[in-house]
């Protein structure tokens, strides 16, 4: 950190004249509403808009929010906070990394534990909790870029395996009628083919070579909080694959606010913002004359391949939650549900907006003394790749499999 100041300092002549658009992009109040609550900015402008241009009445927003899905999200995220007050994810990264020893160990298992804490945490959080520790390891002769750009992929595309891992899925799960079997089923083969993709790619990128061990640190864990997470998590688990009422999640979920106490006032509530206000911003956009234009289902057709295709390509552009929820309403089938569920979770590769734990996965490496450039100059072509082998061999489990 310290050697990037005095570089900083050397070039200051330089660094003078790179004003306009990059200054602009590191402005304080760009870098939250575009980066950090890139997904935030845009449903809302989606759901003012509607509301403006008279597509959706204030009348009709009642009866346009999904309260089930709402409640689920607002449980999940109070269970997370629990969880990183506790310091229960402090204690499972450190105590994976400190016992690697070289640098593709490193690697593999930094993918491994961001895959298990996408699964149940989404992979935004994950990304928070494991790409800070990952660059810590500025002191080590370890590339750091390698590292957060396969975190950042194995939390898309390995953390989609469970209905929670990423916050389309959740969605998606109770739009088209999946068991938490079948849920898993359809998934699990994709996240195979990631998880083959990712350990080739840390042997093309990461060198054996030896690291120091990282030094252990204490992390008195909070049993409450923990206790709390635990509990949160089951229910909302419940809620999910069995007959339990979303209302018992949320009713142990108010008395564990009281557990976080001044933490309530740093929870990231933005889960439940976007989707409240993408209830109301996608039926204002399916009712303009744009989207009847550009709307890609017309030119892939209601299969579920072309569902499939459809999904991956609206996600480069908008990201894969608004995707998924704008392409929804045309699905008729459990099959088809299941190809924009492959559609949307291939469609977190390739662009940088793909997902937003893109662009998060970037701003948190670069906050932390990394280079865009070298993230970037990475993340493009893997991501790419890993976007092309996934749809083709979803397209191969769409064809063969019988729904």
């Amino acid at each position: 950190m310290d050697g990037a100041v005095g570089s900083g300092d050397s070039g200051a002549g330089t660094l003078r004249k790179r004003s306009g658009p990059r200054s602009l992009l590191e402005h304080p109040v760009i870098r939250i509403l575009f980066f950090e609550r890139f997904l935030v900015t845009a449903s809302a402008t989606l759901a003012f808009a509607a509301i403006a241009m008279g597509r959706v009445r204030v009348s009709e927003v009642p009866g346009l929010m999904d309260v089930r899905i709402l409640t689920l999200f607002f449980v999940l995220t109070v269970a997370v906070e629990l969880g990183k007050v506790s310091d229960l994810f402090d204690r499972l990264v450190e105590a994976v990394a400190a016992r690697v020893r070289t640098a593709r160990g490193l690697a593999f298992s930094m993918i491994g534990v961001t895959a298990v804490l996408a699964s149940l945490l989404t992979n935004d959080v994950a990304l928070f909790l494991v790409v800070p520790f990952t660059m810590l390891f500025r002191r080590v002769e370890v590339e750091r870029a390698p590292l957060v750009v396969l975190e950042v992929l194995a939390a898309n595309l390995v953390g989609a395996v469970t209905p929670i891992g990423n916050p389309q899925n959740l969605f998606l799960y109770a739009r088209g009628g999946f068991t938490a079997g079948s849920f898993f089923a359809a998934q699990l083969p994709l996240a195979a083919v990631s998880l083959g993709l990712l350990a080739a790619a840390v042997v093309l990128l990461v060198p054996r070579r030896v690291i120091a061990p990282v030094t252990a640190q204490r992390f008195d864990i909070d049993a409450v909080a923990a206790g709390g997470f635990f509990l949160l998590l089951a229910a909302e688990t419940a809620s999910l694959v069995g007959p339990l009422s979303h209302k018992v999640p949320l009713l142990l979920a108010l008395p564990c606010l009281a557990v976080l106490g001044s933490r309530v006032r740093d929870t990231d509530f933005s889960l439940v913002l976007v989707f409240a206000f993408l209830f109301i911003g996608i039926p204002g956009l399916e009712r303009g004359r744009l989207y009847q234009f550009l709307d890609p289902e017309k030119l892939f057709g209601h299969q579920p391949i072309g569902l499939l295709l459809s999904g991956a390509l609206l996600s480069q552009f908008v990201s894969n939650v608004p995707a998924a929820l704008l392409l929804a309403p045309a699905v008729v089938t459990h099959e088809g549900f299941r190809g924009l569920l492959y559609g949307v979770t291939a469609g977190a590769c390739g662009s940088p907006v793909g997902s937003v734990a893109n662009l998060i996965g970037a701003q948190i490496y670069v906050a932390q003394g990394g280079r865009p450039r070298a993230f970037w100059r990475l993340f493009c072509p893997a991501s790419a790749f890993f976007l092309i082998v996934l749809l083709l061999s979803a397209i191969l489990l769409l064809t063969v499999e019988k729904p």
